[in-house]
């Protein structure tokens, strides 16, 4: 599945419209029809229902599926539209007038106290006011309409975007419905995903309304992660093999008070199939990480005051070339040695990935990432803003345009912008993360992904695809973890011991 704009979303209605032949009131009875069976699945017949609709295609939506409600004998469904069939879109009359005949109740009052007791009624209320395709501040009656609905404690569901939500950028056009439960129909929308529409979007549902998949397919947009698709992502280990296949990896990195990092970036390496993992670290640091990590060898440079000292760039040049791929940054500090370190990994050949701070450096010295060789980054927002040069409220608004910029500036570059939603992306595709929960909230988490990209990159050779399964893993594992523990007891070194029953879980066999 993909996640799409608003107008890729318009496109693949038009295509399945003029090219396919189905009329666009077949496309919304189906969309009623799959909001129906969600219903029919999860609430229960008895629950008063109320439906609140708008003067365009998602109330005709609203008005199909009262009418299907009915059909199903749900005994409560009342209906809440202040728009005359002049003023609706011609489909939606269509669907307005069908109910009406059925003589489903609708009210058209816009006083407060009718709408007060309508909320008051209802256990179920169910957002069809506004689509994808709102471009306007919300005002007046809907504002307070909308407000209302907000403030009552009732369960909200909303059809295909809780309306308010721009549906590209995610921003809030002047108030939006806290839903629940989104519904949304064959692709998501952009706008769900990105901030602040992610935080009134509730549970994202993709619901299919029987487009032709040929149409899904050759429509642009970001690839979701999902299992099925990951399970063919994964690099794929033989009986024929050593460790020599699987990568020969330098982890540059830790600090006297940042060995933690470090030592769970090299423990989800290994981990994740890494061949043979090499530490190099300051020697202060050493015996300390000999202790924790009997499957790595470990190679001691020059420390001042905790951390790499100027000693230790002639010490990496020296061994750079013995290895296949370089990972730096984890646990590493700020000084200027370890920028220097940067520096002379990114002037190597070698295939690397930045992390934690590396990528404050790097933002020193981004003319360096022109390096024509695989160039994995792993950065959060504001990680983002020192490689970009953008602020973080101009990443938070639009992050695909950031990485797209980015991107063509750096074109060997692959990047992993880490969020609520993660977007992995190269100049040619993207991918998008919806997995993953609150528990990876904690220091040292964004240590063990980088480890775990670090063991997939080391059998794959591929950059992106290794990224996409690294986040993927990552965010499944807390998935999983979830299930039998707290999210405030959920640790780093958790998700390190639980790694091997998630790749189980994505190599089974269907």
């Amino acid at each position: 599945m993909k996640a799409v704009t608003v107008e890729t979303m318009r496109k693949m209605d038009e295509t399945a419209i003029h090219t396919y032949g189905i009329p666009s009131t077949v496309l919304m009875e189906h969309a009623a029809m799959a909001v129906c069976g969600y219903f029919l699945a999860h609430i229960e017949k008895s629950k008063h229902v109320l439906i609140v609709c708008g003067p365009g295609n998602n109330g005709g939506d609203g008005f199909a599926l009262a009418r299907l409600l009915v059909q199903e004998g749900y005994t409560h469904v009342q209906l809440h539209c202040c728009v005359d069939y002049g003023h609706m879109s011609l489909d939606e009359a269509v669907f307005a007038k069908v109910a009406n005949s059925y003589q489903i109740p609708c009210s058209h009052s816009e006083e407060r106290k009718d709408i007060e007791q309508l909320i008051q009624d209802a256990d179920i209320i169910v957002d069809a006011l506004f689509g994808t395709g709102l471009s306007r501040t919300i005002s007046g009656f809907y504002d307070r309409l909308i407000l209302q609905i907000n403030l009552a404690d009732k369960m909200v569901i909303s059809i295909d975007i809780a309306s308010g939500i721009h549906g590209n950028s995610g921003q809030i056009m002047g108030c939006a419905i806290q839903a629940d439960i989104t519904l949304t129909f064959e692709s998501y929308k952009l706008g769900q995903i990105l901030y602040p529409g992610s935080a009134y979007s509730g549970k994202i549902i993709p619901l299919s309304i029987q487009m032709p998949k040929a149409i899904e397919q050759m429509a642009e947009g970001l690839l979701v992660l999902e299992d099925d698709l990951v399970k063919t992502l994964l690099p794929q280990r033989s009986s024929h093999s050593h460790k020599g296949t699987y990568g020969k990896a330098l982890m540059i990195g830790g600090s006297k008070e940042m060995h933690g990092a470090v030592t769970m970036a090299a423990k989800a390496a290994l981990r994740s199939g890494i061949g043979t993992l090499t530490l190099f670290v300051p020697d202060c640091i050493t015996l300390l990480l000999a202790s924790k990590l009997e499957e790595s060898m470990i190679i001691g440079a020059a420390s001042e005051d905790g951390f790499f000292a100027h000693d230790a760039i002639t010490a990496l040049k020296r061994i750079l070339s013995q290895y296949d791929m370089i990972i730096i940054g984890n646990g590493m500090g700020r000084n200027e040695a370890g920028k220097e370190l940067v520096r002379t990994v990114l002037e190597s050949d070698r295939p690397c990935i930045l992390d934690g701070d590396a990528l404050y450096e790097t933002g020193k010295i981004t003319a360096a990432l022109q390096r024509p060789y695989p160039t994995i980054l792993t950065p959060h927002v504001k990680e983002m803003s020192y490689l970009s040069g953008h602020s973080i409220k101009d990443i938070q608004q639009d992050p695909i345009a950031v990485l797209k910029e980015f991107l063509r500036k750096y074109p060997f570059s692959t990047v992993a912008l880490k969020d609520a939603h993660t977007i992995i992306a190269n100049s040619q595709q993207m991918y998008l993360n919806l997995a993953g929960n609150h528990a990876l909230a904690k220091g040292g988490s964004g240590d063990v992904l980088c480890g775990i990209l670090a063991g997939l990159f080391g059998q794959s050779k591929d950059a992106l695809t290794s990224a996409a399964c690294a986040v993927y893993v990552h965010a499944l594992t807390a998935d999983l973890l979830l299930q039998d523990e707290d999210a405030n007891s959920i640790l780093p070194n958790d998700l390190i011991a639980s790694l091997s029953e998630t790749y189980q879980i994505l190599r089974e066999e269907e």
